[in-house]
Protein backbone atom coordinates (compact mmCIF):
# COMPACT_ATOMS: atom_id res chain seq x y z
CA UNK A 1 0.00 0.00 0.00
CA UNK A 2 1.28 3.73 -1.09
CA UNK A 3 1.83 6.00 1.82
CA UNK A 4 1.98 9.43 1.33
CA UNK A 5 3.45 11.92 4.09
CA UNK A 6 3.85 15.91 3.96
CA UNK A 7 6.44 17.12 5.99
CA UNK A 8 6.99 20.59 7.27
CA UNK A 9 9.24 22.78 9.18
CA UNK A 10 8.49 24.66 12.37
CA UNK A 11 9.21 27.22 14.00
CA UNK A 12 11.48 26.27 17.52
CA UNK A 13 8.90 28.12 19.25
CA UNK A 14 6.32 26.93 18.22
CA UNK A 15 7.33 22.84 17.95
CA UNK A 16 8.43 23.48 21.85
CA UNK A 17 4.90 24.87 22.92
CA UNK A 18 3.07 22.06 20.97
CA UNK A 19 5.33 19.14 22.46
CA UNK A 20 3.55 16.55 23.48
CA UNK A 21 0.39 18.21 21.83
CA UNK A 22 1.45 16.89 18.19
CA UNK A 23 -2.35 15.88 18.02
CA UNK A 24 -3.26 19.86 17.55
CA UNK A 25 -1.04 20.16 14.62
CA UNK A 26 -2.11 17.01 12.68
CA UNK A 27 -5.70 18.36 13.07
CA UNK A 28 -4.85 21.48 11.63
CA UNK A 29 -3.50 20.18 8.72
CA UNK A 30 -6.06 17.62 8.51
CA UNK A 31 -9.10 21.06 8.76
CA UNK A 32 -6.83 22.69 5.79
CA UNK A 33 -7.15 19.83 3.48
CA UNK A 34 -11.16 19.45 4.31
CA UNK A 35 -11.49 23.23 4.18
CA UNK A 36 -13.36 25.16 1.47
CA UNK A 37 -12.95 28.90 0.04
CA UNK A 38 -11.86 31.51 2.69
CA UNK A 39 -11.77 28.73 5.65
CA UNK A 40 -9.22 26.98 3.53
CA UNK A 41 -7.56 30.70 2.98
CA UNK A 42 -7.28 31.23 6.82
CA UNK A 43 -5.84 28.04 8.11
CA UNK A 44 -3.58 28.19 4.96
CA UNK A 45 -1.98 31.45 6.66
CA UNK A 46 -1.62 29.85 10.02
CA UNK A 47 0.25 27.15 8.49
CA UNK A 48 2.62 29.53 6.85
CA UNK A 49 2.66 31.69 10.06
CA UNK A 50 3.98 28.69 12.29
CA UNK A 51 6.15 27.09 9.72
CA UNK A 52 9.40 27.95 8.16
CA UNK A 53 10.03 27.59 4.12
CA UNK A 54 11.79 24.82 3.29
CA UNK A 55 15.75 25.09 2.69
CA UNK A 56 16.00 24.09 -0.37
CA UNK A 57 19.30 24.22 -1.28
CA UNK A 58 20.39 22.63 1.46
CA UNK A 59 18.64 19.83 1.35
CA UNK A 60 19.12 19.04 -1.90
CA UNK A 61 23.20 18.79 -1.40
CA UNK A 62 22.56 16.78 1.66
CA UNK A 63 20.10 14.03 0.42
CA UNK A 64 22.76 13.92 -3.04
CA UNK A 65 25.42 13.74 -0.56
CA UNK A 66 24.56 10.68 1.29
CA UNK A 67 22.36 9.02 -1.22
CA UNK A 68 24.82 9.12 -4.06
CA UNK A 69 25.93 5.46 -3.04
CA UNK A 70 23.07 4.30 -2.53
CA UNK A 71 22.30 1.86 -5.68
CA UNK A 72 18.83 2.41 -7.04
CA UNK A 73 18.86 6.53 -5.94
CA UNK A 74 18.17 9.06 -8.77
CA UNK A 75 17.47 12.45 -8.31
CA UNK A 76 15.66 14.69 -11.25
CA UNK A 77 15.21 18.48 -10.45
CA UNK A 78 13.52 18.55 -6.76
CA UNK A 79 12.47 15.16 -6.78
CA UNK A 80 14.91 12.24 -5.48
CA UNK A 81 13.80 8.62 -6.06
CA UNK A 82 15.15 5.55 -4.39
CA UNK A 83 14.20 2.31 -6.42
CA UNK A 84 14.96 -0.82 -5.01
CA UNK A 85 13.29 -3.64 -6.86
CA UNK A 86 14.62 -6.86 -5.50
CA UNK A 87 12.66 -5.55 -2.41
CA UNK A 88 9.93 -4.70 -4.54
CA UNK A 89 10.41 -0.97 -2.40
CA UNK A 90 10.15 2.68 -3.81
CA UNK A 91 10.23 6.13 -2.40
CA UNK A 92 10.14 9.66 -3.70
CA UNK A 93 10.92 12.78 -1.90
CA UNK A 94 9.72 16.06 -3.73
CA UNK A 95 11.22 18.82 -2.71
CA UNK A 96 8.87 21.91 -2.30
CA UNK A 97 8.90 26.03 -1.26
CA UNK A 98 6.89 24.89 2.06
CA UNK A 99 6.73 21.46 2.38
CA UNK A 100 8.19 18.35 1.22
CA UNK A 101 6.13 15.22 -0.31
CA UNK A 102 7.01 11.50 0.13
CA UNK A 103 5.84 8.89 -1.39
CA UNK A 104 6.66 5.04 -0.05
CA UNK A 105 5.68 1.91 -1.27
CA UNK A 106 7.53 -1.26 0.40
CA UNK A 107 9.32 -1.77 3.02
CA UNK A 108 9.73 1.29 5.79
CA UNK A 109 13.19 0.82 5.42
CA UNK A 110 13.71 3.42 2.32
CA UNK A 111 11.89 6.60 3.81
CA UNK A 112 13.34 6.03 7.16
CA UNK A 113 16.47 6.67 4.74
CA UNK A 114 14.95 9.90 3.58
CA UNK A 115 13.91 10.45 7.50
CA UNK A 116 17.17 10.27 8.94
CA UNK A 117 19.24 12.75 6.59
CA UNK A 118 16.07 15.32 6.74
CA UNK A 119 16.59 14.86 10.67
CA UNK A 120 19.89 15.80 10.83
CA UNK A 121 19.24 18.88 8.69
CA UNK A 122 16.18 20.43 10.78
CA UNK A 123 15.54 19.88 14.52
CA UNK A 124 11.89 20.55 13.83
CA UNK A 125 10.75 18.76 10.63
CA UNK A 126 6.83 17.18 11.34
CA UNK A 127 5.40 14.25 9.57
CA UNK A 128 2.14 13.53 8.81
CA UNK A 129 0.09 11.40 6.59
CA UNK A 130 -3.75 12.09 6.50
CA UNK A 131 -4.88 8.75 5.31
CA UNK A 132 -3.72 7.03 8.19
CA UNK A 133 -3.95 9.94 11.10
CA UNK A 134 -0.40 9.43 11.62
CA UNK A 135 2.15 12.09 12.66
CA UNK A 136 5.16 13.18 14.52
CA UNK A 137 8.17 14.73 14.98
CA UNK A 138 11.26 13.55 12.98
CA UNK A 139 13.23 14.73 15.61
CA UNK A 140 11.74 14.95 19.09
CA UNK A 141 12.78 17.15 21.61
CA UNK A 142 14.44 16.40 24.41
CA UNK A 143 13.08 16.84 27.55
CA UNK A 144 16.51 18.91 28.24
CA UNK A 145 15.60 21.46 25.67
CA UNK A 146 12.03 22.04 26.85
CA UNK A 147 13.73 22.36 30.40
CA UNK A 148 16.43 24.99 29.23
CA UNK A 149 13.29 27.07 27.19
CA UNK A 150 10.66 26.82 29.62
CA UNK A 151 13.34 28.63 32.53
CA UNK A 152 13.49 31.54 30.48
Amino acid sequence: MMRHYELYIFEEDVARQYYGQEAKLFYLFLEHEKAKGSQKEILRKQIEFITKPIPALLLQQKLKQDLVKIEGYKKKKNTHVIDIPDRDSKVELVIGADALYLTADGSFDVETMFFEILRKCEPTFFAFTIEEHRYGWLKPIKQEDLLRTTQV
